[in-house]
This record gives C-alpha cells, structure tokens and sequence, in this order.
C-alpha cells in the first residue's frame, strides 16, 4: 500500500469518527434530563383507644377495605359489665325524673357517664376510616392491648405521590397545578400522569434517600407530584422518573 492510500484512510477513518462524535453528541444533548424519586402513599396508623383484649381480627395484609368496614373487635369485657349496671340506673333515673323525684344535677351526671361508658363501647369496634388497603396488621386474637397501641396501618393506593428535587433556576418553569409525566425505568419507560401540588418555599439539601442525576449535596426545592393510579401499577417504595416539563 502506497504511502498516498495510507493518508487517504487515515483521513477517512479521522472523518467517520467525527460524523459519529458529531451525531453522538446530538443524541446526547437531546436526551432530557430526568429526576428521580421514591413514591409514597397516604398511611393510616389505627390505634387502641381502650384498655383491652383482641377478641376477633376480620382483615389480613393486602385486603381492600372500604370506610366503615370492622377490622377488628375488643373483647371491653369491663365495659360492657359496666353497660349493664349504667343501664339501670339510667333507666330508673329516667323514670324518676320524670316523676321529679331526682334533681336535674343528678340526671345530667348518669347521663354523662352512660355517654362516656358509649363512647367507649363503641371504640370497641375498629373501622376503616378510609377506603385503603391493609398493608400491615399489628396484633392478633388474645393479644392485650392499651391506648395508642397501633392495631392495623392501612395506605391508600390511589394517593400516591414523589417528591423531586430541583435546582433554583427550574423553579420559574413550574408551578403548582402543572401536569407532568413520570415513568418506570424498570416497565420499558411506562407513563403515568401527574400534577404538581406542592412546590416546597426553602431550600434544602439533597436527601441522602433521593438519587438525582447531579451532584448530591447542593441546596435543592422539593417539588411534590401526585400521579394517577387507576391499575394500582405504582406502588410505595418504587422509584420513578420525570423531566417536570409537559412536553416530555
């Protein structure tokens, strides 16, 4: 091969690798920037509110329930021995109150206290607050429990949120209201929509928990996006990934 043939492949491979490092670099510059955060749901804590055994747990970890529906009962044997006794003497204070053989002082007093003895019974019967689903029940049947003692959490799947955390200067690009979309690396970039609605007033660090894209300690605004969820497809924990603009 002749010394002209060998600097006319040279400058040809010199050409080709600057068509690539040209078109590389457009790719490049075109691929959006994307932030990432871990989705989180609304979580319900339910908690004993009367000293008590657990005499019947109606719920297990994963079922769907809806307001209302009993999760579990307290034997409140003590409670409801007490209903008996305030019973009568609510009743026979009512007769004679009615008679006027009681004073009005004396009838307010079993009234409050056949009221708050209600009250109590009532907490006996733990409901769903909310429809949501079961994601970690605390206690079992036999087991005692006092006030504040959690029983049962439950989370909303269909009130799930991110926060992303975004320099200053993407502040003046959003605002609350604003939809956005967010995907699943993991499920071939699947979308979901979103909205923003919180945009955070001060700055902070970047959490330890939240993997951006930059660098890791710079003073960042967190920026909440609620997504929907209708196929219950994003679940707490998962991470997800958004350019916060609308024309992703």
């Amino acid at each position: 091969m002749t010394k002209k043939k060998i600097l006319v492949l040279f400058a040809l491979f010199l050409t080709m690798g600057a068509v690539i490092a040209i078109v590389v670099g457009y790719f490049v510059r075109r691929r959006p920037f994307y932030y990432a955060g871990t989705l989180e749901t609304t979580k319900v804590i339910i908690s004993a509110r009367v000293p008590s055994d657990i005499a019947s747990v109606f719920v297990a970890e994963g079922d769907n329930v809806s307001v209302g529906q009993p999760l579990m009962e307290l034997g409140c044997d003590a409670y409801k021995i007490l209903a008996r006794q305030i019973d009568n003497d609510f009743n026979r204070a009512t007769q004679l109150m009615a008679r006027g053989h009681m004073s009005v002082a004396e009838y307010d007093m079993l009234t409050r206290n056949k009221q708050d003895n209600d009250l109590k019974l009532s907490w006996c019967q733990v409901t769903a607050p909310v429809d949501a689903m079961v994601v970690t029940r605390f206690r079992e049947v036999g087991e005692v429990v006092s006030p504040g003692m959690p029983l049962v959490a439950l989370a909303n799947p269909y009130d799930i949120w991110a926060y992303f955390y975004v320099p200053y200067g993407m502040l003046h690009k959003l605002q609350v209201g604003q939809r956005v979309v967010g995907i699943l690396p993991e499920t071939r970039d699947m979308r979901f929509d979103g909205r923003i609605v919180k945009i955070s007033e001060q700055a902070e660090f970047t959490p330890k928990n939240v993997q951006t894209r930059d660098e890791r300690t710079r003073l960042v605004y967190g920026i909440k996006v609620q997504f929907y969820n209708p196929d219950l497809i994003l679940k707490a924990g998962m991470t997800i990934e958004s350019t916060l603009q609308i024309d992703e």
